[in-house]
């Protein structure tokens, strides 16, 4: 989430941007792919289900119980940066060294069952 709010978050021209978490790395590319299509009236609005279910059903992803809540997780904090409203305390809480461990445990586990499986194209 960190990687998220800092991807995000407004920078100076000389900011280096963050490093995108290699074990993560697909989570992260399903994310930015959901958040270019996101929908938006006077904010924006949350990623829907129904547009990851679309997505998934197009790209072919198999996207993981674990791998949704994380999605959901960053949309929440993007959308506190984007918005300016909400529930800024997500973007800007400092993860503690048991929650930095506990997701480095979760994506390595995930990174290592994750499979793709490609449909067939009609």
């Amino acid at each position: 989430m960190a990687f998220a709010a800092a991807h995000f978050a407004p920078r100076r021209k000389n900011d280096v941007p963050p490093e995108q978490p290699a074990e993560a790395g697909h989570i992260w590319d399903w994310f930015v792919e959901l958040h270019n299509g996101r929908q938006s009236g006077f904010a924006a609005n949350p990623i829907s289900f129904s547009e990851i279910v679309a997505f998934c059903r197009l790209t072919g992803a198999v996207i993981t119980p674990w791998e949704l809540s994380v999605i959901r997780r960053m949309d929440q904090v993007v959308l506190a940066i984007i918005n300016k409203t909400g529930r800024p305390d997500l973007a800007t809480k400092e993860p503690t060294e048991a929650d930095v461990a506990e997701s480095k445990l979760r994506i390595r586990g995930a990174a290592k069952s994750r499979r793709v499986v490609k449909r067939p194209r009609e």
